[in-house]
């Protein structure tokens, strides 16, 4: 008899669906035997999604901005999948360049997705989990949440607001038997727009490993929790 896959039956909440890390997490967890439901603002990319997984992977437009937005999303992915297992917040923005050239808008934004967007899901998702006593969040942050970067200090302020709320949300819910792990990246090729193809991996993550990673980690036994990730291209200069 073949052995299930891993994270058969699973229903996981996949935000930033679209493109990059999230769009390669999406794939990954349908060929992990997982249904997904598949959030972003980019209706064509989510279309194209559905397209490409068919029945596995419901999608919806969502802004994780919008407290309601983010409700409206986790309804209807539980009409349409069931009761979610596990949310990945990985919506994200970002800007290179020197604080003070940043409009105040570009610095609201930033928080609003990167730090808002998680708090949004994380208190959409969680009344089912605890009250089911399963389920995992899984917070995308970044290297960032561990360390400084010039022309970045906006982006990193939101990651290490991130990596502070995932560890003590932790602490709140890990005896309700529900999880949460920080994820911190190094530089992902998708990052800055579309892919590179003839980027040198070494010196930038394909998407795919950094799914493969988090599959990996929402595949442990129920009574082990990762609740830090790091990952690195072994080039980067970190």
């Amino acid at each position: 008899m073949p052995h299930p896959l891993p994270l058969s039956h699973r229903v996981v909440l996949v935000t930033g669906a679209s493109r990059g890390l999230g769009h390669a997490l999406t794939h990954r967890l349908v060929a992990a035997g997982a249904r997904v439901a598949a959030g972003a603002r980019d209706a064509e990319g989510l279309s194209s999604l559905r397209n490409a997984l068919g029945d596995a992977v419901f999608v919806k437009p969502v802004d994780v901005r919008d407290a309601q937005s983010v409700r409206d999303f986790v309804a209807g992915a539980e009409d349409a999948l069931g009761p979610i297992d596990a949310a990945i917040n990985n919506a994200g923005v970002g800007q290179y360049k020197p604080f003070h050239e940043h409009a105040i808008a570009d610095c609201d934004v930033m928080v609003d997705v990167n730090l808002k967007g998680v708090l949004h899901v994380c208190h959409a998702v969680l009344p089912g989990m605890r009250g089911r006593r399963s389920g995992h969040i899984v917070n995308i942050a970044s290297d960032l949440a561990r360390r400084p970067l010039a022309n970045m200090a906006v982006y990193a302020a939101t990651k290490h607001a991130v990596a502070g709320f995932s560890h003590s949300l932790l602490r709140e819910v890990k005896g309700d038997g529900v999880k949460v792990t920080l994820v911190n990246p190094g530089i992902i090729d998708t990052f800055f727009g579309g892919s590179e193809p003839g980027r040198d991996e070494a010196w930038a993550l394909r998407p795919e490993v950094v799914a493969d990673a988090i599959v990996h980690l929402l595949a442990q036994p129920p009574h082990v929790v990762i609740d830090e990730l790091a990952i690195h291209p072994l080039g980067q200069d970190f």
